[in-house]
């Protein structure tokens, strides 16, 4: 298995569980885009996780 296949996993598994965590995981680094997703989070647990899921898999 490649090194991608196994980072996508871990992202899964992350938006799945802590989704500010994968979108932390994805960049490597804490951006803007960590502290939304937590703001986002804080609010109600599906807008964090929704945006987790585009911001790792869906935008170029």
């Amino acid at each position: 298995m490649a090194e991608e296949d196994t980072n996508r996993i871990i992202e899964i598994i992350l938006i799945l569980v802590l989704p500010p965590a994968a979108v932390w995981f994805h960049d490597r680094e804490c951006t803007g885009q960590v502290c939304l997703n937590v703001l986002l989070i804080s609010l109600f647990w599906i807008p964090g996780f929704l945006h987790a899921l585009w911001y790792c898999f869906m935008r170029k």
